[in-house]
């Protein structure tokens, strides 16, 4: 199994998914204004958290390096998710996240982002990370930009949501040889972060 580390921001944890996780998690599943930005549907209940739970912790099995629960220190509870999906090992995999709406608007998914990006073309030997959203959700791009991705395009029809509407994603990347123009960025930000394996 490809290693997942624990990794420590200055405001966060991110550390594996585990089933515990589900009572947090269902907290900001349930609100509309979150699931649907990321395509998919919005938990009735808690038992739908568990059953999104267990189906990521199932991505470990088949080959990915898995799913971090991003931990807010201070509050010391769950606030989001953050992966790298659509994984092809030592080439390339796509960066997937969600955040609690309470802490929306305070760079934390930023700071998450950051690390993984550096777990992922320090430790995975990534060569491309990908970021795709739909192109009217303006915090996704606000981010992306943030980041440094460079936008490729409007890629047509190219999702089906979970209520069968087709919508177009907005495309972006991130290379190794951005990563590396990037280092002296990243230098200072990986003297604030500490990872465990």
């Amino acid at each position: 199994m490809i290693p997942l580390p624990n990794i420590t921001t200055p405001r966060l944890y991110l550390r594996p998914v585990s089933p515990s996780d589900a009572e947090d998690i269902f907290d900001y599943a349930k609100r509309k204004e979150v699931g649907p930005n990321a395509g998919w549907a919005p938990h009735e209940d808690i038992s739908v958290t568990r059953k999104f739970v267990e189906s990521l912790l199932l991505k470990r099995e088949r080959g990915h390096p898995g799913v971090f629960a991003v931990v807010h220190r201070f509050d010391e509870k769950v606030v989001g998710t953050i992966e790298i999906h659509s994984y092809v090992a030592d080439f390339k995999g796509d960066l997937g996240m969600v955040l609690h709406p309470d802490y929306w608007g305070q760079g934390l998914m930023l700071e998450a982002a950051k690390a993984v990006m550096v777990y992922g073309f320090e430790y995975l030997g990534l060569k491309r990370l990908g970021y795709a959203h739909f192109p009217e959700n303006y915090p996704s791009k606000r981010l992306r930009e943030k980041l440094g991705f460079t936008f490729e395009g409007i890629a047509r029809n190219n999702y089906k949501r979970f209520d069968g509407a087709i919508l177009d994603e907005a495309v972006a990347s991130y290379t190794l040889e951005d990563y590396k123009r990037d280092a002296g960025d990243f230098h200072s930000f990986k003297k604030r972060i500490s990872f465990d394996f």
